[in-house]
């Protein structure tokens, strides 16, 4: 396998700092033997499958949205009990994401993805049949223990589904990469209105049912379109890189704060559409279709965000949607003092641009690549599979933390005006801490998604660049490489000694004069 030689102008060491350093990238772990030449509708058509799965698991988010509020209240839940329930799929999204991100690999992956879309599509046909289950304390438990299950469902298909499909088009991982994180928006925004048309016609079991049903019809797809078995890995990485990647202050500054601006879509779940019902004495049906502002904000600002990431300005947007979500956030909290603005109108325009920061939090997705670069991660196939469950992470994770704390526990205590002071506070302290730090480490510029790091090679700083950094060290991977690798790592060697010599020769003639 050819190594890719790849600069980078910083990795992060164990103590945090950033040192300059060049590793070498091995795009090692295919999902195709290099042989196997797939068919262009074969390719095309697994990568319509996992967007399509990606659509899919948007709306099962946020397919109770509308109306499992006013349904479970009628069932004796109180608040707090609906957003432990709506958050609960994201709980054990978030725990199993850590099981599927250290065991996945070209060999499973096909398994981890079929099951994953079997096992939604039959707990989310699970969860509408519950309609049926008696008041209080059983139908709680029963949709609790039902959202737990679909939430590890979900967990291995978004762990997997961007793998698969970058693999298809590796050469064009930026459109892919943007198009599938596009296709989680599209699915979000439609979860409730397409679930209140549906509940229109079928009842609470319609919705649920529906989307079963089209679940199951895509694993059936899915068995037989997507390749059985991966090529053979040159290089095994360890288990606990992503566990390691996550440990670092520079993923974290990136994960935390992206949580917060995505847990908008768990306060709406939880808490937005109970304050139309309470406040503005809307019925949940009506809530569904005013829900659709959301899903319009979602769907015109998804495509817009895959254009700037396209062309590089993605660092800008991910700050400029740091700097807005506190904004949205006191937005809802203003109607306290101005009364006026306690009407419908308000309300929807104000859905509207929560449709539209949770749909630009698909930059975040560029930034963890370009932090797993500069940690020293070097396989690209590793680096994908790591910050797809790294997003994984922010969406479950933000999702829960709107459902559970915000729009959850602190609604119940303090009401809702109060509830988005208390978040806008949250989201300035962690907007602050984001931009400051992709203003520290230089991201604040043009990125790009590609396997070279965008900066100037570091002999331009006459310094000589090592692969075997303190972020990462070569010897962390077990090699078992063939002939031919280890003809193409000698090269790579050889120019590194080369380099070495030529900038000792140069040191040198400057201290002679």
């Amino acid at each position: 396998m050819k190594n890719t030689k790849v600069t980078a102008k910083s990795v992060e060491t164990s103590f945090g700092k950033l040192a300059d350093h060049v590793v070498a990238v091995t795009e090692t772990d295919r999902l195709v033997e290099p042989e196997v030449q797939l068919s262009s509708f074969r390719r095309k058509f697994v990568v319509f499958l996992c967007s399509f799965t990606i659509i899919l698991e948007g709306v099962n988010l946020s397919l109770p949205g509308p109306f499992f509020p006013d349904e479970a209240k009628e069932k004796g839940l109180s608040q707090t009990q609906i957003g432990i329930v709506v958050g609960s799929l994201d709980v054990a999204n978030l725990l199993f994401s850590f099981i599927v991100a250290t065991v996945v690999n070209t060999n499973n992956i096909k398994f981890f993805f079929s099951a994953g879309m079997l096992w939604s599509s039959v707990t989310v046909g699970a969860f509408g049949i519950l309609g049926d289950a008696p008041d209080g304390l059983i139908y709680f438990v029963s949709c609790l223990v039902c959202r737990i299950v679909n939430g590890i469902g979900a967990s291995m298909l978004y762990s997997t589904a961007m793998p698969i499909a970058v693999q298809m088009y590796p050469d064009k991982a930026g459109l892919v990469t943007t198009m599938v994180q596009t296709c989680l928006g599209l699915g979000l925004c439609l979860g409730p209105p397409v679930g209140s048309v549906l509940l229109s016609f079928g009842g609470y079991k319609g919705p649920f049912l529906t989307v079963a049903s089209i679940e199951f019809v895509v694993f059936l797809m899915g068995v037989f379109a997507i390749p059985a078995k991966g090529a053979k890995a040159k290089a095994k990485p360890r288990n606990s890189e992503y566990f390691r990647f996550l440990a670092k202050f520079s993923a974290l500054s990136v994960v935390i704060p992206s949580a917060m601006i995505f847990s908008m879509s768990g306060i709406r779940d939880s808490a937005y559409s109970l304050y139309f019902e309470n406040v503005l004495n809307i019925d949940s049906k009506t809530v569904g279709f005013i829900f659709l502002s959301n899903s319009v904000g979602q769907v015109l600002t998804g495509p817009a965000v895959g254009v700037f990431v396209e062309i590089g300005y993605g660092a800008y947007v991910e700050a400029f949607v740091q700097i807005m979500g506190p904004i949205v956030a006191f937005s809802f909290f203003i109607p306290k003092f101005l009364p006026a603005l306690e009407c419908v109108s308000w309300g929807t325009f104000m859905l509207f641009a929560n449709g539209c920061e949770v749909a630009s939090i698909m930059t975040t997705y560029l930034i963890l690549e370009k932090v797993a670069l500069k940690q020293g991660l070097t396989n690209m196939q590793q680096i994908k599979t790591i910050v797809a469950s790294s997003y994984n992470l922010i969406m479950s994770g933000g999702r829960m933390f709107g459902s559970f704390v915000v729009g959850g526990f602190i609604n119940d205590k303090v009401g809702f005006y109060d509830m988005c002071l208390v978040y806008g506070i949250i989201l300035c302290v962690s907007a602050v801490w984001h931009i400051s730090f992709l203003f520290k480490v230089g991201f604040i510029r043009k990125l790009f998604y590609n396997n070279e790091v965008d900066v100037k090679f570091i002999e331009d700083k006459g310094k000589v660049g090592l692969s075997t950094s303190t972020g990462r060290k070569n010897t962390e991977y077990e090699d078992d490489s063939s002939d031919e690798n280890v003809d193409d790592d000698i090269m790579v060697w050889k120019a590194s000694i080369s380099t070495m010599l030529l900038t000792s020769m140069s040191r040198s003639q400057n201290l002679n004069r």
